[in-house]
Parts: structure tokens; sequence; C-alpha cells
């Protein structure tokens, strides 16, 4: 219930969500002073929105700077959290991917390059997925695919969100690699929250972020004059990010 309650706040959050809202509030306004504000109001907030180069510092500023290949040490266990996967598209005869694939594929590199001698995959079903398809179970897969033993993986099936991820993880480190050296791998935009549900498990890691939305500024015609629907998504990211981090402490996730 609270993972449902929690997408439907971020709803409320959104950038066209406000941009609807207020638009339909002018149609049905009958003060002329109100009604011209909030027509004017919701075009200057797409205008912001959809900036490129706005958008682009933003997420800038809440993204962790890369880390090197060559500065990652040796780790017993990654851990990585699932969600860039597509559980309900078919055929079922191959993974399909969506945005953040970093997640995996720089933990393929992390792994070929010696960093990494154990993975931990962690993800259930999450939200609207019609057919029993666990996200670690796909991201094994792929793994699998690319040469990486089996022996090596360990599927976590069970989490339905970034709280359950650390838990369940937690409890794997625990039980099979108590004490050791942990690597946990998520989005850049997603680390903050995922770190903070780690740490809250009295787990000691070192983070590898991945996945990244943002670019270098760059004052190109095109990211600071022409409207973009992909910096509304940033925007729309940021924010459920944001909503994100405020339930998980009100609920003492983090």
């Amino acid at each position: 219930m609270f993972f449902i309650l929690s997408k439907i706040l971020a709803l409320f959050v959104m950038p066209l969500t406000w941009v609807i809202g207020f638009l339909v509030y002018s149609r049905f306004t009958k003060n002329p002073k109100r009604k011209k504000f909030f027509l004017i109001l919701p075009l200057v907030l797409l205008m912001f929105f959809s900036n490129q180069y706005i958008s682009n510092r933003a997420m800038l500023l809440w993204e962790p700077e890369p880390t090197p290949m060559n500065e990652v040490g040796v780790y017993d266990v990654g851990i990585v959290f699932s969600g860039v996967t597509k559980g309900s598209k078919s055929p079922k005869d191959r993974v399909y991917f969506d945005y953040g694939a970093d997640r995996i594929t720089h933990t393929l590199q992390l792994y070929n390059e010696g960093k990494l001698k154990h993975i931990i995959v962690s993800g259930g079903l999450g939200f609207q997925q019609v057919e029993m398809s666990f996200a670690a179970e796909r991201l094994k897969s792929f793994l699998v695919m690319a040469g990486v033993p089996d022996s090596v993986i360990t599927v976590e099936p069970n989490a339905a969100n970034t709280h359950e991820n650390a838990v369940e993880s937690a409890k794997i480190l625990n039980r099979d690699f108590p004490n050791q050296k942990y690597l946990l791998i998520t989005s850049a935009f997603h680390m903050k929250r995922s770190a903070l549900c780690m740490a809250k498990q009295g787990i000691a890691f070192d983070e590898f972020p991945a996945g990244y939305y943002t670019d270098r500024p760059s004052l190109k015609f095109d990211d600071v004059f022409i409207p973009k629907a992909e910096s509304i998504k940033k925007w729309e990211t940021l924010f459920k990010e944001w909503v994100g981090l405020a339930t998980y402490k009100l609920m003492g996730y983090i």
C-alpha cells in the first residue's frame, strides 16, 4: 500500500501536473485577474521546466560525480538495485532495458576488470508488473549471457522498493558475506536515497553511481532556447526522488 501511495503522491508534484492544473483552474475561475494569471503561469513554468540548460544544471547539483574505473578498488560484493528493466514486455526471450541500464553494464565492467568477486542483484515484481518476472532475475540473465558465472550472482527477488532493496540485501550480506568489502551500485540520481537506506541497516559500503542523466553544461543554442521533453523528464525524476526522500524520512526508512 505504501508503494502505491508514494507513486500517487509523486504524481501531484510533477511539473506537468502543475501546468495542467493551473490551466484547468484558469478555465473555471470567474475572476478576470486570476484567469489571466493562471493562463500565463503554466506557460512560464512550461518554458522553465523544458529548458535543457536549466534542467541539466539542476540535475548536476543532485547527482554525485562519476568514479573513475581506475580508482575503484577490489570488493567482495557488489550490490545492484534493480529498476532498469521492463517486466511486462513480450516476447520473453530477451531482456528489455529502460533508462539507467548503466547500473548493470557498469557492474559487468567492474566484474570483468576484477573489481567485484560476487554480485547481488536485488528487486522483485515492483509496480504494474503484468507477469511473474522478477527484476533481479532479468538482471542476472543479462549478466549470465555476458559471461558472468551463475555461481557469483545472488538474486534477491522480494524487494518492491528501495527500502526493501536495502533490508533484503543487508540480510544476505550479514548471512553470507559478513564483515567484507561492499560496493553499492545504482543510478546516480538514486544514490542518495539508496545509500541512506543501506546505512540505516548498519551496513558499511562504498558507492559507485551509474546511469547519469546529466551532460557537461552547454550554452549551445538548442540547449538554451529550444524546449525539450527530456528536460521535463529530468525535473520529474528529481521531484520523484525528493518526494521519495521526504516520505522515507517520515516512515523512518532513512
